[in-house]
């Protein structure tokens, strides 16, 4: 097919011209095809060429594929002329190099095919004539709207059933950071559907919401079929900048976030239209005559003058108190039952400016409710949340760009509050729980450094907004602050460390019930984020830290690492074997062979060069270490290792002490540290710069470095090598991989037992961060 590109070059970025210049393109794509049904000598009665897809819709893309249908009267034509018609129109399509998706079929073929498939039936509703006789493609329109409206009412599950597959396929748009832009939930797809279920007559939608949304996906669409050529609809990372420029959106999170807001509104009509259409089609959905009598829907009166009616949430319009949108809102919360369309849109319209503790009382048992996220997303669409919540239309729709998060932003914030409900037992004021969770993340705005910080102010005004006083508005703009303290303590620093314990005290204000608080957060925000965001292995860490400050708090005191869990047995064991050999010493306790993780524990006189030569030995022996806690005991280095893997599958004890003295009797020895090892990758965006910083600590004690870079094979020997360079003992440590990540915190000293000068801490800093990036 000749390239037709120049209908779209101009105008995208504008959804308004949109609609006409994709009704142009798609006119010269027809023209292109009746010169190819005119080269084929086509007889002169019984046959038409149809579209259907995006040329039948008038909405083609610079690279979108053609669906056609020859439509046959088999009366007029013999099967040999069809077949010679059918390829002398397919392969001038395929030798342009266009995808084509084709079939040969009578108008009564099309009625039964739309009876019995119904993805079939969806296309074929789109089914519009490019050349030949007009009766045929009219025929054919009929008899599949006929079957379409006849067979709908028993579809219904049918259709649910069709969008929940997809979603499973592929994901929902509003909450991916490489959306498909056709299939994804919330898609291009999913506008058809909307519109074929308008078409079965069972309910509408409103038109002007899906038409502007499906125009923002579609000038994404031809943004990005322009940029790569193809007719794909998946828009990757490598071409968001691209799109977004061409659609006229500052920067590619700008286009991601418009983006989600329209799939969201085509989301929510979908399911409006579904909801309608099991309703109309359920006894007494629509109002029925017999015997001169209407028969309606029972109504429900509720409290606050809420309504149930037809198996959606009203208000009496005669019931003046404050409670009563509020009440309609926790019942939606707490049944998921649909407020109406009336309510929100009433609800649109405005809400009071502050709420009153009455209302804020009500406002937490919604939050509490387990269908918080189907009425998040009402109200979101119909903008009720940004207005009622200060600074959320700043997080609003706003993509998340770590791998780790599964939602957007505001999206996640209802996510954690979920997570959260699961909680509320272990807090004494489940209530701020559940308002801070809903607003931890509101400092995620664009430009922000810090959004923890950023966001501590931005929740105590909203907090205020939602009816709770100062004393804990202030509460939850400290757990706002704090909210990734506890988290970062836990998996980036030595729990023995009183420096470790205090930081966390400090975070809390010295306050038992701000510690629960804070500890309920951490797990709601991390599970909310996905599933490699709370593993057993960082909620043991957590609670190992959090108790800790709880001891510290009531003056109890427990032994240090209790949860870390390296076997007290085994680290003396080794301590004896060290002392009683002169030599290195390797045990595996209590060994599993059906244990995901396994732990080491390894021993040597400690001594410059230690800490880098069992390093290098896990890297020679291929560990995939996970986390490690580094001692040194009366001289004697003794290192507990959790690494990958079952113990069956890991190489010997033996072969591990014997490794180890190979290297610690050549440690000296330049060449012999020299690890062959795959080159590192390139970093390539700026969160794969390795970032090095000095940790505070009591005076006196080691100096704590934490290193956080992107993982690899290699990266604890070289930066053990490194300061084995800088003539550095390594008191202690704490290792954790953390996915990608490498979370390590080092405790230094000098060839003396003496923490780092200034001028040696810079150094060092300097030289680790080199040896993390892999330079």
């Amino acid at each position: 097919m000749r390239r037709l590109d120049h209908a779209l070059d101009s105008g995208i970025g504008d959804p308004a011209q949109g609609p006409a210049r994709r009704a142009e393109h798609t006119a010269l794509i027809e023209d292109w095809l009746r010169e190819q049904w005119e080269a084929a000598v086509p007889p002169t009665r019984g046959v038409a060429l149809a579209a259907v897809g995006s040329v039948g819709r008038r909405d083609a893309g610079p690279a979108s594929d053609l669906d056609l249908v020859l439509l046959l009267d088999r009366e007029q034509v013999e099967p040999e002329e069809a077949s010679r018609l059918a390829s002398a129109l397919w392969y001038p399509v395929w030798d342009s190099g266009t995808s084509l998706d084709h079939s040969v079929r009578t108008p009564a073929e099309c009625e039964q095919v739309a009876a019995e498939d119904l993805r079939a039936a969806l296309s074929l509703l789109d089914l519009r004539l490019v050349a030949g006789e007009e009766r045929l493609a009219s025929d054919t329109s009929a008899r599949v709207r006929r079957a379409w409206r006849s067979g709908a009412r028993t579809r219904i599950d049918e259709l649910e059933e069709l969008v929940e597959d997809r979603t499973g396929r592929y994901g929902i748009l509003a909450h991916s950071t490489e959306p498909n832009l056709k299939s994804d939930r919330g898609g291009l797809r999913d506008v058809t559907l909307v519109r074929a279920i308008a078409e079965s007559w069972l309910a509408d939608h409103d038109h002007v919401v899906v038409d502007r949304a499906a125009d923002v996906l579609l000038e994404a669409r031809d943004a990005l079929q322009l940029v790569t050529g193809r007719s794909g609809t998946r828009l990757g990372r490598a071409d968001q900048d691209a799109v977004a420029g061409l659609c006229g959106y500052g920067e590619a999170d700008d286009l991601l976030a418009a983006l989600a807001d329209a799939s969201r509104a085509i989301a929510w009509q979908l399911r409006r239209s579904l909801t309608a259409a099991r309703s109309g089609v359920a006894p007494g959905g629509h109002a029925t005559y017999g015997s001169g009598a209407s028969r309606r829907p029972a109504l429900a009166r509720l409290d606050h003058g809420v309504i149930v009616q037809a198996g959606e949430i009203s208000v009496d319009p005669t019931h003046t108190g404050a409670l009563r949108d509020i009440a309609a809102l926790r019942h939606a919360a707490t049944t998921g039952l649909p407020l109406s369309a009336a309510t929100l849109a009433r609800l649109a319209g405005g809400w009071c400016p502050r709420f009153t503790p009455e209302q804020r009382d009500v406002l937490v048992d919604a939050l509490s409710g387990e269908h918080l996220a189907e009425l998040y997303e009402a109200l979101d669409v119909h903008g009720v949340v940004a207005r009622v919540v200060p600074g959320w239309e700043g997080i609003r729709n706003r993509p998340q760009r770590s791998p780790v998060h599964r939602y957007t932003v505001d999206r996640h914030q209802i996510e954690t509050v979920l997570e959260a409900q699961k909680l509320l037992g272990s807090v004494d004021r489940p209530d701020l729980l559940l308002v801070t969770a809903l607003l931890h993340d509101i400092g995620k705005t664009p430009g922000a450094e810090d959004h923890s910080r950023t966001g501590a102010p931005l929740a105590r005004e909203a907090a205020r907004a939602l009816g709770f006083d100062e004393a804990d508005a202030e509460v939850t703009a400290a757990l706002v602050r704090e909210h990734l303290t506890l988290v970062d303590l836990a998996t980036g620093r030595d729990h023995a460390d009183p420096a470790t314990v205090e930081a966390l005290l400090t975070a809390v204000d010295h306050d038992p019930s701000r510690l629960d608080l804070l500890r309920a957060l951490t797990e709601a925000d991390a599970r909310a984020a996905g599933p490699a965001a709370w593993t057993t292995w960082r909620a043991e860490l957590v609670d190992h830290l959090a108790g800790l400050a709880r001891d510290a708090l009531t003056g109890v005191t427990r032994p240090p690492r209790e949860l870390l869990a390296p076997q007290r047995s085994a680290q003396l064991t080794v301590l004896d074997a060290v002392r009683d050999s002169g030599g290195c010493a390797v045990l595996y306790p209590a060994p599993s062979e059906s244990a995901p993780i396994t732990e080491i524990c390894m021993g040597a006189p400690d001594g410059p060069g230690v800490f880098a030569a069992f390093a290098r030995v896990l890297t020679r022996l291929r560990f995939q270490v996970r986390s490690a806690v580094i001692t040194t005991v009366d001289g004697v280095a003794v290192d507990t290792w959790w690494v990958t893997g079952r113990a069956g599958d890991l190489p010997h004890p033996t072969t591990v002490r014997t490794a180890m003295e190979r290297e610690l009797a050549r440690r000296d020895d330049p060449a012999a540290r020299v690890l062959e090892t795959e080159p590192a990758a390139p970093l390539r965006r700026s969160e794969d710069t390795p970032v090095v910083t000095l940790m505070p600590t009591e005076p006196g004690r080691p100096t704590a470095l934490q290193i956080n870079a992107r993982n690899r094979s290699s990266l604890l020997a070289d930066i053990a090598e490194t300061l084995t360079g800088h003539r550095l003992l390594v008191s202690s440590a704490h290792v954790m991989t953390l996915g990608r990540r490498a979370v390590d915190v080092l405790y230094l000293t000098d060839i003396r037992g003496r923490p780092l000068d200034e001028a040696t801490a810079a150094r060092v800093v300097t030289a680790v961060a080199d040896a993390a990036a892999g330079s």
